[in-house]
């Protein structure tokens, strides 16, 4: 694909209002909206701006646009009301209009770096790409640690081939969230994408090395731990003394989940996911913790965010193989693509086990057994059903198959399938499946890895270089298109009516059957679509029991993309 073109995705706004959290007062309750109440000369303007910006969350635009126009009547700062039209302009669909009141906006406040950044925004979408430059620019100086003003600035110079540049605004990134890792393989790939390997080496080394901080005297505390007859008091006056540390949060949680504790283990492990988001074990043990108590659903949701993860690590060590392949230091890339193969397993078997999670719960399954600290676990996990657990997989794989029949111009089920092959050994097979998936999405980072792998375990290294290369270097035909797709789909009524329209346009060709899934996918290139919340409904789309099942998936992605 090249890992890039998530690039082009970010520091868009899902709404308008997201950039004006601290502008703008919060919405009153709905059941508080009384609606004939009108603002008034000597009423409270930010209780009616409240009033507004309620009817703007539960999208009635038109009372919220005559709150707003009212209130802009009758006070003489002329801020609040300003930026509320121009968020419900932009509901509308209506971008010069959103930009008229913006510009009103920073009349009255010409220092507020939100409002540049929105101005911005606006005219990027309008298509004025210099003036949005200039107003991403000058929110940045407003405030320098305004991280989705970088973003743009370097989704434009890629999407004008001006690597060198988009080098430079990811730079100043890193210097402001060292540890990240999607801004640290964004860099590694930009360097790629000008040759510059050395330096691509250097940014995925430094991926791959990324670690929380801790202190000479609390590792002394942990090495004394084995000397401590109460661990579980050491470690808590540990991470009392370093409540930011996600290790010690983690070994926190193993020991209250050993001492019997599970309702404080799992405070422990999601404390450690939220302190850091890139640390493998930390999501792992938290869905399993959430298994261990029987919250299946949960567990899925988090063993999804767990392969998303797993495979943002194999993408930072192929991308560090290729600039060691691109360097000619031939030997040590072969040794970088054993080790992101190495990592490959993790994300078949907790694709998985999120699989057999859903089957669980369709087939509300009670069966059950206690493990050593009295939780209860799934029979699967036990040696003596292993049989059962193989007949899943086929299960699985059956299901997977039956509805490729009717869909197979859907590349996420062919990839899908890819893994669970992979897993029962049908390698030739699932290198097909992958193949698949490529024919129909060119761009599918992860086929593209998988396949990788694939080929260079079956000896064919220079095919599995070529699929490597693929992942991280930028092919320069397909970033126009993504690119206005993420500026498209950020005009929520308009890429709503695009594709209306085009639905329509192409209604009975049997080639559009699979237009939104392949829609949803290049979504997920540009980083626009939750990966986790997708791999989660593909799931629950093979079900057995459509309508509870389909129930249930709806509770399960509102938390998502609350989340």
């Amino acid at each position: 694909m090249s890992y890039l073109l998530e690039a082009l995705g970010r520091g868009l706004l899902g709404q308008l209002a997201d950039a004006f959290e601290t502008q703008l007062p919060s919405a009153r309750p709905e059941q508080e909206i009384i609606d004939d109440a009108r603002p008034s000369p000597g009423g409270s303007v930010q209780a009616g701006m409240r009033m507004g910006m309620s009817y703007l969350r539960s999208l009635r635009l038109a009372d919220a646009r005559r709150t707003f126009e009212q209130l802009l009547e009758l006070t003489p700062n002329k801020l609040q009301p300003a930026l509320g039209l121009a968020c419900v302009y932009d509901e509308l669909g209506q971008n010069q209009e959103s930009l008229r009141f913006l510009t009103m906006a920073q009349a009255h406040d010409p220092l507020d770096p939100s409002i540049a950044f929105a101005l911005g925004y606006c005219l990027e979408r309008a298509g004025n790409t210099d003036a949005a430059v200039a107003s991403y620019r000058r929110s940045i100086e407003l405030c320098p640690r305004l991280r989705n003003g970088y973003e743009r600035l370097a989704a434009v110079e890629i999407q004008q081939r001006r690597f060198q540049e988009a080098i430079f605004w990811y730079e100043r990134l890193v210097d402001l969230e060292p540890g990240d890792l999607d801004i640290l393989l964004t860099l590694g790939s930009l360097h790629l994408q000008l040759g510059e390997s050395d330096h691509g080496i250097e940014r995925f080394q430094r991926a791959l090395l990324v670690e929380p901080d801790a202190t000479d005297d609390a590792d002394e505390s942990l090495r004394r731990l084995s000397d401590t007859d109460d661990a579980l008091a050491t470690m808590e006056c540990v991470v009392e003394r370093y409540p930011g540390v996600a290790e010690f949060r983690l070994k926190l949680g193993d020991l209250y989940r050993k001492a019997g504790q599970p309702d404080r283990a799992i405070e422990e492990y999601q404390t450690a996911v939220e302190l850091e988001p890139n640390l493998l074990e930390a999501s792992v043990k938290y869905g399993t913790q959430l298994l261990r108590m029987g919250r299946y659903a949960d567990a899925a949701q988090q063993f999804n965010r767990s392969v998303e993860l797993n495979d943002r690590l194999m993408t930072a060590f192929v991308g560090l193989g290729v600039a060691q392949h691109e360097a000619g230091r031939k030997q040590e890339a072969l040794a970088t693509f054993d080790l992101a193969a190495s990592l490959e397993p993790n994300t078949t078997l907790l694709y998985s086990e999120a699989a057999r999670l859903q089957f669980r719960a369709e087939s509300n399954d009670s069966d059950a057994v206690e493990d050593e600290d009295g939780l209860e676990i799934v029979d699967a996990h036990e040696a003596d059903e292993a049989t059962d657990e193989t007949d899943f997989l086929h299960e699985t794989i059956r299901r997977h198959e039956q509805v490729l029949l009717n869909k197979p111009q859907y590349a996420d089920l062919h990839y899908r399938h890819g893994l669970l092959l992979r897993q029962v050994g049908r390698y030739r097979e699932a290198i097909q499946a992958f193949r698949n998936a490529l024919t129909i999405n060119p761009n599918y980072l992860k086929a593209l890895i998988k396949l990788g792998v694939c080929l260079k375990e079956a000896g064919d290294e220079d095919d599995a270089i070529q699929m490597f290369r693929r992942a991280l270097m930028l092919d320069t035909n397909f970033v126009d298109v993504h690119y206005q797709l993420g500026l498209l789909f950020a005009q929520r009524s308009q890429f709503d009516l695009a594709v209306e329209h085009f639905e329509h346009a192409v209604a009975g060709n049997s080639s559009n059957l699979a237009f939104r899934q392949n829609l949803a996918l290049a979504l997920q290139n540009i980083g626009m679509v939750d990966r986790a919340a997708e791999t989660w409904r593909s799931i629950c789309e093979l079900s057995r029991d459509t309508a509870p099942v389909m129930q249930r998936r709806e509770s399960v992605l509102r938390k998502l993309m609350k989340s």
